[in-house]
C-alpha cells in the first residue's frame, strides 16, 4: 500500500531482498525477519516519509492477517480478544513475544522483540499501529484514554497518527506497549458473535497445528540470551537448558549460523547499548541493569570498549559516533 501510495516499484524492491511480488496477497506467505526489517527500513527511506507507515498499519482493512485477526476481533470481550492475540500469536511470527495482562486500572498489551543487530524501527511502528487501530475499532470510542508506549525514536516526519493521539503516544521508552482502561476490556467487540467465534477459533487452533514446526533457530537463541541479560547471568549452560538443548547443539547451531555465543551475546549487549543510549531518555543505572551489568562502571567500560567514548557522549552523539557500529 505505502509503494502504491508513493509510486514505488514494488516488484523491483521485492526481487531485490529476493521475495515474489505477490508474497503481500499470500496469507499463507512467509518472510525472514531480519528481509522484512530490511524491507520496512527499505521503503520509508525510498518513499521519503518514516511516519507513513503509522498511517498505513492503523487503518489497514479488517481481516488482513486472515485468522490472526479475526481470532482477536470476533471475541466475546476486548479482553479475549486481547488473550488471543498472546495464544494464536505464532499464526503471524515466530520470532517475537506478546503478552496481555491487567494491572490496576489498565489492561496492557506488551511485546518483547529480541535484538539481532538491525534497525527496526519501521517494523515496531507497523506493529503498534495495527494493534492500536485494531484496539480502537473494538473501542468504538474516540474519548478513550488508550495510551501508546514504544521503544523507537519519534520519525522525523510527524504523522496522522501522532497528531491523532498527541501526548498519549510516547516514543523512547523502556518497552513496546499499548493500555487500554479497564473500562473497555469487558465490553463485546463489534464482531461478537458466538458461532463466529466458534468457527473462527477452531480454524485459528488447526493453523496453530500446521505452523507448531516452523521456528527460526537463531531467534530463538537471541531472545533467551535477551531474557537472560536481565537476570544478569548469561552463560551457554543456561541458554542452551532454557532451549532444551545441550551445550555442544548450541554451539554447533551457532556454528552454522556464523557466529558463537560469545560474539552473538556481545553483539545483542552492543546493539541493545546503542539502542537504549540513542532512542531512549533511560538513566544509566536502569540501561546497565536491563544488559545485565552489575556495576555502572562495568557498563561505561563496556561502551567505551564498543564505541570509544563513555555512555554520555554516545547519548548525546549518538546518529553520528554509532552509524558505523552498530552491526
Amino acid at each position: 500500500m505505502l509503494c502504491k501510495m508513493r509510486r514505488l516499484d514494488w516488484a523491483a524492491i521485492a526481487r531485490h531482498y529476493g521475495l515474489k511480488p505477490d508474497l503481500p496477497h499470500s496469507p499463507a506467505a512467509t518472510v525472514e525477519y531480519s528481509t522484512a526489517l530490511r524491507v520496512f527500513e527499505h521503503v520509508a527511506q525510498a518513499a521519503g516519509d518514516d511516519g507513513l507507515i503509522l498511517d498505513i498499519a492503523s487503518s489497514v482493512p479488517l481481516g488482513i492477517f486472515s485468522t490472526f485477526d479475526y481470532v482477536g476481533l470476533c471475541a466475546p470481550t476486548l479482553a479475549a480478544g486481547l488473550h488471543n492475540w498472546e495464544r494464536f500469536l505464532a499464526l503471524r511470527t515466530n520470532v517475537y513475544r506478546m503478552t496481555f495482562h491487567e494491572e490496576g486500572e489498565h489492561g496492557i498489551l506488551e511485546w518483547f522483540v529480541p535484538e539481532v543487530g538491525l534497525p527496526r524501527i519501521q517494523s515496531t511502528y507497523e506493529r503498534l499501529a495495527w494493534a492500536a487501530g485494531r484496539i480502537e475499532f473494538a473501542v468504538q470510542d474516540p474519548s478513550a484514554e488508550i495510551l501508546i508506549e514504544t521503544t523507537q525514536p519519534a520519525p522525523r516526519k510527524i504523522s496522522d497518527f501522532q497528531r491523532r493521539h498527541g501526548d498519549r503516544l510516547a516514543f523512547g521508552q523502556a518497552q513496546d506497549r499499548i493500555l487500554i482502561p479497564q473500562a473497555y476490556l469487558g465490553r463485546p467487540t463489534p464482531r461478537s458473535e458466538a458461532n463466529l467465534y466458534a468457527i473462527v477459533e477452531q480454524a485459528a487452533i488447526r493453523e496453530m497445528e500446521d505452523y507448531g514446526g516452523r521456528n527460526d533457530p537463531l531467534t530463538r537463541v537471541a531472545d533467551k540470551i535477551n531474557e537472560a541479560l536481565k537476570s544478569g547471568n548469561v552463560s551457554l549452560e543456561q541458554v542452551a537448558s532454557e532451549l532444551g538443548m545441550s551445550q555442544r547443539s548450541l554451539q554447533r547451531l551457532l556454528e552454522a549460523e556464523g557466529t558463537s555465543f560469545r560474539k552473538l551475546t556481545e553483539t545483542i549487549r552492543r546493539n541493545m547499548a546503542a539502542r537504549y543510549l540513542k532512542d531512549t531518555t533511560l538513566p544509566m543505572k536502569e540501561i546497565a541493569y536491563l544488559l545485565g551489568f552489575s556495576e555502572l562502571s562495568a557498563f561505561s567500560r563496556a561502551v567505551k570498549t564498543w564505541y570509544g567514548v563513555p555512555p554520555k557522549a554516545v547519548r548525546m552523539h549518538g546518529d553520528a559516533r554509532l552509524e558505523d557500529h552498530i552491526a
